[in-house]
């Protein structure tokens, strides 16, 4: 099974890194149920996972960077997942250079041209590429889902071990509450 990727042509690459939270235009463009059923849940399955608590987890990340102000973001991060570039070099070079099979199903999920001129933008407009450096974010971090996690124990992993300033687990229920208003139980 193969992940498609969603890219998003932007009429201007400084876009990308310049306008500021591409992660709240989009969730107001797609509904999270369908991100997670057309992207993430697609990514995650190329990448060989298969756990509703890893989607769950993607998709509150991308609802909480959406909802956060601008000055709570990772210093220059970048996409929807606001990834910075030195993060993604450092993924590259210190985790997925020592994985050669790994970083050969990122690679596929990359578009050939964008991603040898300009890697960084791909965490700009392809969303499929985006979520799985964000899972690896995760992976690094030395995060293992079980199963049946609570919302509250998702945001706390979120607040530990991905990138952000000053974020807080409730940011992540907050935006989790706003995109999914009957809900789930968040008790950890």
């Amino acid at each position: 099974m193969s992940a498609s990727a969603i890219t998003l042509a932007p009429t201007d690459p400084e876009a990308i890194t310049t306008s500021p939270r591409p992660a709240q235009r989009l969730a107001g463009l797609i509904q999270p149920d369908a991100i997670r059923a057309a992207v993430i849940r697609p990514t995650l399955r190329y990448l060989g996972i298969e756990s509703e608590d890893a989607e769950r987890l993607l998709l509150g990340t991308l609802l909480c960077l959406a909802s956060l102000p601008s000055s709570r973001h990772p210093a220059s991060g970048i996409g929807p997942f606001a990834i910075s570039a030195q993060l993604h070099t450092r993924l590259w070079d210190d985790h997925l250079a020592r994985s050669p099979d790994q970083a050969s199903l990122l690679r596929g999920l990359a578009s050939q041209r964008c991603f040898l001129s300009d890697p960084h933008a791909e965490l700009g407009f392809n969303l499929a590429y985006a979520a799985a450096m964000a899972w690896l974010i995760y992976e690094t971090q030395g995060v293992r889902l079980g199963a049946g996690a609570s919302i509250g124990t998702l945001a706390r992993i979120w607040q530990l071990a991905y990138p952000h300033r000053s974020g807080r687990a409730s940011d992540f229920v907050k935006a989790w509450m706003q995109a999914h208003p009957v809900g789930e139980v968040i008790s950890a």
